[in-house]
């Protein structure tokens, strides 16, 4: 330095240094009780501004008729603002906001500019304090003293000054007392630093504890943590993806992680008012902290996704879901659960809502389900799976000249319906199997005839996508014209089939085969999808021709249903048909063909033909 304010500032520097050595011991005495207050309330944990206050206020008391402040300088901006300055009004601390360190910067401004201690005996003349003049005129600040406050590093951070209303020059004491000060709140805004950091990696820990790594959502610790604060009637929705595996197998556990994400975001968006939790693989769940419909939540999901895809590097992919929800105060969770386990036990694409009167855990339907599924594995390898024929009566004729195949299940020379063995067949994947055995021995029956067979097809058998492939091989093996073969989809199969469900009907379709709707009027009876698919018949389902003749809403319902058929060119079977007073209304209204017990029980055996 060679400039005469830095000549100036040196050798006031040394003045004060030769007269700090000739301090007391009082004035020591005086500054080791500062050290001590101070240390005690950092040890004490008191906020980081109320000691720096603390320290100000001692510090003025040592310096009678003066103020202490602390700046500190922004790291991005490079300029100084007040920390603390008790003593200061907020019209003097917003004067000094945005001081920019440099020659005329004041006593604090050159401090952290030259990182030394200034010492300004005439702030009303110093050239040092020519940017901050009026300040000193308006505030009477006669005197500054600053001295830079350095961190662990040595780096300049801010300064500690103590301003006059009177012009002097600092005493050894106060160089002391200034220095002292720099280093006190060095360590009180280290601590302060250490406390945020250590705060930072106990929230990433808090996080990375109760916070899915992939989606960011809450997990499922999270969400129990929640449950257990449960004091009201609140709602909690699971949705568990179907099949997702295929999609992880196909490509790849990355690809499979972006999918998982985007299903994340589209849950976000769908469902607004709700919690979004990721709690399982391919399982998310939906908390509500009030009551809500959740079967409409689910209704209006899946409608949404008949229309909508999900789209990933340039492909799209169609979902559906299975869900399980539950209500109320406590268990909230396990009853989803439960619910989710209900809904899985009916196959894919389906929910169910938890109720404490049905819901309950039954170990007798548990074990008959295990023994069930024992039974049909060992039924389909020993061959005891076969088809029951059901006749169906052309009404015009009165002749019988098309059959349903009824799957039965054979144990020690009884047969069993599907009701017995249904769920064990979706839960363990084998609807497909029973397809083909179906298929296989039908087809074999009708081999030479110019009978029609109705086949059940399953949304399992839609979705591993064989039927063309087996269905071409069969008949070929036993030469049947695919129009003698009738595929049977339930109802809800057409009207919320995915878009490949209804590309693989209207290829079969294409091929010669029939499409009937199974149990129409029970679900969705989306008449614009029947006609799409050029649906050859329409199977009105049984609980409205069961009482037709006594119920006039199931009248006007198969009434209704057979107007439409009728104009759209569809055939139309009234299934349980039985007895002649059904059967009168079933002919009053022109429904072609009847089936039921009235005309024919299934039966092992096939007959090529019967009349009345």
């Amino acid at each position: 330095m060679t400039d005469s304010t830095s000549i100036k500032n040196l050798l006031e520097h040394q003045q004060a240094s030769d007269e700090m050595l000739a301090m007391s011991v009082e004035e020591l005495d005086q500054i080791l009780r500062l050290q001590q207050a101070i240390f005690s309330q950092v040890a004490s944990n008191i906020a980081c501004i109320d000691v720096l206050s603390a320290l100000c206020h001692m510090a003025e008391k040592l310096l009678p008729n003066s103020v202490a402040s602390v700046m500190l300088r922004d790291d991005q901006t490079g300029l100084l603002n007040v920390l603390v300055a008790p003593s200061v009004p907020q019209v003097g601390i917003d004067a000094l906001t945005g001081l920019v360190p440099g020659p005329g910067g004041g006593s604090c401004g050159n401090a952290v500019m030259r990182n030394e201690p200034v010492f300004v005996r005439d702030t009303f003349t110093d050239p040092r304090w020519e940017d901050l003049r009026q300040l000193a005129i308006d505030f009477n600040l006669c005197a500054c003293w600053s001295m830079p406050i350095r961190n662990n590093d040595g780096k300049v951070i801010g300064s500690f000054a103590l301003s006059s209303f009177e012009n002097r020059s600092p005493s050894g004491f106060h160089t002391r007392l200034l220095d002292v000060g720099a280093s006190m709140v060095n360590i009180v805004l280290a601590k302060q630093s250490q406390e945020e950091a250590m705060e930072e990696q106990r929230q990433q820990l808090i996080t990375a504890l109760e916070f899915d790594s992939l989606t960011a959502l809450p997990n499922q610790a999270k969400l129990k943590m929640e449950l257990d604060l449960c004091i009201a009637e609140q709602s909690l929705l699971l949705v568990n993806l179907d099949n997702f595996r295929f999609i992880n197998t196909a490509y790849g556990p990355e690809f499979g992680d972006q999918f998982l994400c985007k299903v994340a975001e589209l849950l976000t968006q769908q469902f607004p008012d709700a919690e979004l939790h990721r709690i399982n693989a391919d399982e998310f769940a939906l908390y509500y902290r009030e009551t809500v419909d959740l079967q409409q939540q689910i209704e209006a999901f899946k409608k949404y996704l008949f229309s909508q895809s999900v789209q990933i590097d340039n492909q799209s992919f169609s979902i559906t879901f299975t869900a399980g929800g539950a209500i109320g105060r406590r268990s909230l969770l396990e009853h989803a659960v439960q619910a989710m386990s209900q809904a899985k036990a009916r196959g894919k694409n389906q929910y169910h809502i938890y109720n404490a009167e049905l819901d309950e855990p039954d170990q007798t339907l548990r074990r008959q389900y295990i023994s069930w599924n024992a039974k049909l594995h060992n039924a389909l390898n020993d061959g005891r799976v076969t088809p029951f024929f059901q006749g169906i009566r052309d009404n015009a004729t009165g002749l019988i000249v098309s059959y349903e195949a009824l799957v039965r299940l054979e144990v020690d020379g009884a047969f069993f319906t599907p009701y017995h063995f249904l769920n064990a067949a979706r839960l363990s994947g084998l609807l497909p199997t029973i397809t083909r055995v179906v298929v296989d021995k039908g087809l074999a029956k009708i081999a030479g005839t110019n009978l029609t067979l109705s086949i059940n097809i399953t949304e399992d058998d839609l979705l591993q996508e064989f039927l063309e492939e087996y269905l071409t091989e069969k008949t070929a093996e036993y030469d049947v014209d695919p129009q003698q073969i009738v595929l049977e989809i339930l109802e809800g199969i057409s009207a919320t089939g995915k878009n490949n469900h209804i590309a693989q009907l209207s290829r079969l379709k294409q091929l010669g085969y029939k499409l009937a709707i199974d149990d129409f009027g029970t679900e969705y009876s989306n008449f614009e999808r029947i006609v799409e698919l050029h649906v050859d018949i329409v199977k009105i389902d049984a609980k409205y021709i069961k009482h037709i003749d006594t119920d006039s809403k199931s009248y006007e319902i198969t009434r209704a249903i057979v107007f439409f058929a009728r104009n759209a060119g569809i055939k139309t079977v009234a299934e349980f048909v039985h007895n002649e007073a059904v059967q009168h209304v079933v002919e009053s209204l022109g429904i072609d063909f009847s089936q039921g017990y009235l005309f024919s029980e299934p039966s092992p055996d096939l007959p090529m033909s019967s009349n009345d």
